[in-house]
């Protein structure tokens, strides 16, 4: 692994230039503050270096994994093997022009929903305390019971696994609840929101209460990962697990919260096999005392054992 490690490392210097990192430990950058190493990491300077590395790892058939905030991922104790694109640091651009929103993936979805509340322009109050970027929400359809972000999308821009622009609406994207399809091996770069003229006061109004709400029913004091199952059509996921009797099951650092069945917190020290394992106690009993199979919603990647 190490040989694979210095060739990768060696193929991209010179070729980019945006920053490379080895062995960077991947708790750092994920919201669970969960995970190992990647082998290489790069945070690509912009579109050509986005582009260079979408080529070489398709030519040399090198592992990909992009990675935004990390907000609903779980990374594994073994770490992730190949490259990991960091976009965290590119694709920053945010403007408001009438009632469109034009912003870069690499935007928080917290920036953009500032952004719409003082330009009072309405529609995206269902990102109130969802984390993350915008490239990763719109590729989960991210969203509250107030709305998702696909909801007034007009279109994204994407790099395609052939490292060409494309650009797709949001019909074309197929939403449904927490995801959409898109070409594989593709990336989002920039998305449009088209939004409707609101009052600026009655749109805060909306997000301070969907923020209060929030805070009262999550464990927003601890690191998590955000919703670990998706909602079951109908159905709760946190009341389900909570139905069972399992808030509060701790395996090492890691625990069902106290406050929602459907978030596993990380109370310091916590490994992904200590919340693997309470993920599939969860799904178990669930399965057992309902009859209901519960569906992943965060994404886990990388390897289950230490290199």
């Amino acid at each position: 692994m190490i040989t694979t490690q210095f060739k990768l490392q060696e193929r991209l210097h010179g070729v980019i230039k945006g920053t490379i990192l080895t062995e960077e430990p991947l708790a750092l950058h994920t919201y669970f503050r969960i995970g190992g190493p990647a082998e290489v990491m790069v945070y690509p300077a912009g579109l050509e270096d986005l582009k260079t590395l979408l080529k070489v790892t398709r030519d040399e058939a090198i592992p990909l994994l992009i990675l935004g905030s990390g907000s609903n991922m779980l990374v594994l104790d073994g770490g992730v093997r190949g490259l990991v694109i960091n976009l965290s640091r590119t694709f920053l651009e945010l403007q408001a022009t009438g009632e469109q929103i034009r912003c870069g993936a690499g935007v928080r979805t917290s920036r953009l929903l500032a952004l719409s509340a003082m330009s009072s322009l309405t529609g995206l109050e269902g990102l109130a305390g969802v984390p993350g970027t915008v490239g990763g929400a719109i590729r989960g359809n991210a969203g509250t019971p107030v709305g998702a972000i696909v909801d007034h999308l007009d279109w994204v821009r994407l790099v395609d696994g052939l490292g060409e622009e494309r650009y797709l609406t949001r019909e074309e994207l197929r939403p449904g609840y927490r995801h959409c399809i898109l070409p594989a091996g593709s990336v989002i770069v920039e998305a449009c929101f088209t939004l409707r003229r609101g009052m600026a006061a009655a749109i805060r109004g909306t997000i301070s209460t969907s923020l209060a709400k929030r805070n009262l029913t999550q464990p927003v004091e601890v690191r998590s990962a955000g919703c670990i199952f998706k909602n079951p059509p109908g159905e709760f996921a946190g009341r389900l697990v909570e139905q069972v009797g399992l808030k509060g099951l701790r395996r090492g650092g890691a625990q069902i919260s106290e406050k929602h069945g459907n978030f596993i917190v990380n109370l310091g020290g916590a490994t992904a096999t200590d919340v693997l394992w309470l993920i599939e106690q969860a799904r178990a009993l669930v399965m057992v005392k309902t009859g209901v199979a519960l569906e992943l919603e965060i994404q886990i990647v990388g390897s289950p054992i230490a290199r």
